[in-house]
């Protein structure tokens, strides 16, 4: 029986990639997170999965991968043939973002998940702080877990499956290289050049150079770009300016799983004078993840804020905005969007978010930047690696990723099987 690869997840949309790859009676599974549906999410707020069936129902409605064999039995509805055991399963998972973690609480007990130390710790973390997978397997402490040290060659029948660190705005981002019977496919999960530690993407493309096939991350192929693009020192930049001579509170949005950038602002907001405020649970996360340093609004106390509005700097929780009421904002007080919740304009959360900062006459700075391989790096890393099958998915626009020489672009669809060659299986 020949290899073959199929696409789960990330055809056609932003995130949620999910390969699958068979070989000799085996499966490797790369990554499983909570899909983003094309033509919207069901279970936007106020709408969300009842507690118990969260699975069965995203099942129900399309907004999980229908993968036979792949869940607990106990998490799917009565009589669902997905339960009936298939082939032997291990999953692999790049990074701890939700779009591809989600949905690993599911997972049967017998199926082992594997990722890098650094997402492991990370999970833990998250844990600690009240945000648990959903799932009947939830994530259960760092032994359920299985760590992959680089360099370490795991064997899942004839395959073999190794990892790679890549540059991401999260610890522990790995790509991987699953080595079957029929060649070698490499997977980017989400990466970039721009970021702090951009020797490990480039040094991953060294590392999967001439791979049958390769698959990769598109996110910014999905727009045009804005030029010049921004890096973490820009950020960085941004954020100091911001804080310099402002008498005023500032608020704040960053993703708290990017701890390189919670090092950063809490070193620049120190500098200026201030202390970086989280969300309770945020800070009980970052104190778990060993920013022992870490406060909420409501161990400082919110009278300390009222008295010293220039001394602080306040992270919103995303779901709680009318507190925005409770804070002592200023007439130079602004809102500084740094890649954090709520995400963008594609967020159910989005606009309510900007009509309260307009009610409260608060400026909103959008002073991120991307996670995501911009699009000149991202055709180099192509041309370096020179594969015989490039297949772009986690975008929108994957026709826009122009291969060079001879390799071929595959612009995939949703759960089909194709071979080492490209070509559709069934």
């Amino acid at each position: 029986m020949s290899a073959s690869v199929e696409f789960w997840g990330g055809v056609g949309v932003i995130g949620s990639s999910k390969v699958l790859i068979r070989d000799g009676g085996h499966r490797v599974l790369l990554d499983l997170g909570l899909d983003i549906p094309k033509d919207g999410d069901l279970f936007r707020v106020p709408a969300a999965p009842r507690p118990g069936r969260e699975l069965a129902d995203r099942l129900r409605v399309g907004a999980a991968p229908a993968i036979p064999g792949l869940f607990d039995p106990t998490a799917l509805a009565a009589g669902d043939r997905l339960a009936e055991a298939v082939e032997p399963t291990a999953l692999f998972v790049t990074h701890p973002h939700i779009d591809h973690v989600g949905l690993v609480g599911f997972v049967r007990p017998e199926v082992p998940v594997h990722a890098a130390p650094e997402t492991i710790a990370m999970m833990n973390a998250l844990e600690k702080g009240r945000e648990q997978l959903p799932g009947p397997r939830a994530f259960a402490g760092q032994s359920a877990w299985r760590p992959v040290e680089l360099g370490e060659v795991l064997h899942v029948g004839p395959m073999t499956v190794e990892r790679f660190d890549v540059d991401h705005d999260v610890p522990g981002a790995s790509g991987y290289r699953v080595t079957t019977s029929d060649g070698v496919l490499a997977f980017t999960g989400d990466f970039r050049f721009h970021g702090h530690r951009p020797e490990r993407s480039w040094g991953f493309a060294e590392a999967v150079a001439g791979a049958d096939v390769l698959v990769t991350e598109g996110t910014t192929l999905s727009w045009e770009e804005i030029h010049p693009l921004r890096t973490e020192v820009d950020v960085n930049a941004m954020f100091e300016a911001e804080l310099a001579g402002n008498p005023d509170l500032v608020l704040l949005a960053m993703y708290p799983r990017d701890f390189d950038r919670v090092r950063d602002f809490t070193g620049i907001a120190e500098a200026a004078g201030r202390r970086v405020l989280w969300p309770g649970h945020t800070a009980a996360f970052l104190r778990a993840a060993g920013f022992e340093d870490a406060l909420s609004v409501d161990e400082v106390g919110l009278e300390a804020v009222r008295a010293a509005p220039g001394a602080h700097v306040v992270q919103l929780d995303a779901d709680d905005i009318p507190s925005l009421l409770d804070l002592p904002l200023g007439p130079r007080s602004s809102f500084v969007h740094a890649n954090g919740e709520p995400l963008g304009p594609f967020e159910p959360r989005w606009q309510l978010f900007v009509d309260w900062l307009a009610k409260l006459g608060v400026p909103l700075r959008r002073i991120g930047c991307s996670g995501h391989a911009y699009q000149d790096d991202l055709h180099e890393f192509v041309r370096m690696i020179n594969p015989k099958v490039l297949i772009p998915i986690h975008t929108f626009s994957p026709y826009r990723v122009h291969p060079t020489g001879s390799t071929a672009r595959l612009v995939v669809d949703y759960a089909q099987a194709y071979d080492f060659a490209g070509r559709p299986l069934g």
